[in-house]
């Protein structure tokens, strides 16, 4: 049979025989596939649920995780808060001593105004600068550290000195930075720890339709075995139904992220005007790209693990 095929391959060019023989292994995948539609459906449902919830909380934790970045880029650049009713001389003054430490790269001064613009370009502080009538950002003097062990000093300056306000002195203590530190480092291990956990659950959800697909298909899969079926032939069909369930899955989860986008984080930028976590579109464009080849490959890579009877 093996030497007719070659004398077969032999006569009929390869770009004939090819896309036919590719075209009936599609149908047959389909044929074994249509049989069992509605258990498809469920664990597509399934599937597309689990990577729904991950990707929504993907989301947040990427959007989270974005907001703690900038703040710690911009951790060299502490702000000394001036008090309003502070005069001109203590403010230079102020600017002096700071200039003079050790560890500082330069100071310059900001004003109310300089402040209030500059919070309109912020993603974070621009709901606040927009929903205030009154300008709510206080003149401050920006610190360039050229040293971030200086910002202790620099700290403990402001909180002394009758130039600044006293409630809020400083931008952030050196305790602040390490702590927002640690906390990014955390926040990215869970973004990562998320999304193998949820591919991990969609695999498994994944595998045990394709077992019950094989056990029902068994005696079929021996026949085709005996008569010399090719193995990628065989295993086609249940290749074909793992990337065509992590595809499903993956449109389900990204209209659900399209939503939560569109809606849900506008309104926590809204009502809660301390956790500001900006725009979510070029965020929901990853995690969807992400989310789908990442599920074709592990999928994928599922039904192939998945033994055939021989």
């Amino acid at each position: 049979m093996r030497l007719g095929r070659r004398r077969l391959r032999r006569l009929v060019p390869t770009w004939i025989w090819a896309p036919r023989y590719a075209f009936h292994v599609v149908l047959y995948a389909l044929r074994c596939w249509r049989g069992r539609a509605m258990a498809w459906g469920l664990t597509a449902v399934a599937v597309g649920a689990v990577l729904s919830l991950a990707a929504g909380s993907e989301l947040f934790l990427v959007l989270s995780e974005r907001s703690l970045n900038q703040q710690v880029r911009s951790a060299s650049e502490l702000q000394v808060f001036l008090a309003d009713d502070a005069q001109q001389a203590q403010v230079d003054q102020l600017k002096t001593r700071i200039a003079g430490m050790h560890g500082i790269r330069g100071v310059t001064y900001r004003s109310k105004a300089e402040a209030l613009a500059l919070a309109r370009q912020d993603s974070t502080l621009a709901n606040i600068a927009q929903t205030t009538a009154a300008n709510p950002f206080p003149a401050s003097l920006v610190v360039q550290l050229a040293d971030p062990s200086a910002a202790s000093a620099v700290a403990d300056l402001a909180a002394k000195d009758p130039a600044t306000d006293h409630d809020v002195p400083a931008s952030y203590t050196p305790a602040q930075g390490r702590q927002l530190s640690a906390f990014l480092s955390m926040a990215q291990a869970v973004v990562v720890g998320v999304a193998v956990a949820a591919l991990a659950v969609a695999s498994l959800v994944a595998l045990v339709l394709l077992r019950s697909e094989i056990r029902a298909r068994r005696t079929e899969l021996r026949i085709l075995t005996l008569v010399g079926t090719p193995r990628p032939v065989i295993r086609f069909p249940v290749f074909l139904e793992a990337v065509a369930l992590a595809i499903a899955g993956s449109v389900v989860a990204s209209l659900s992220l399209t939503y939560v986008g569109d809606h849900v984080v506008p309104a926590v930028n809204q009502y809660l005007p301390f956790l500001q976590l900006g725009s979510a579109a070029d965020a929901v464009q990853v995690i969807s790209l992400t989310t789908l080849g990442s599920s074709v490959l592990a999928l994928g890579v599922c039904s192939l693990l998945v033994r055939l009877p021989r």
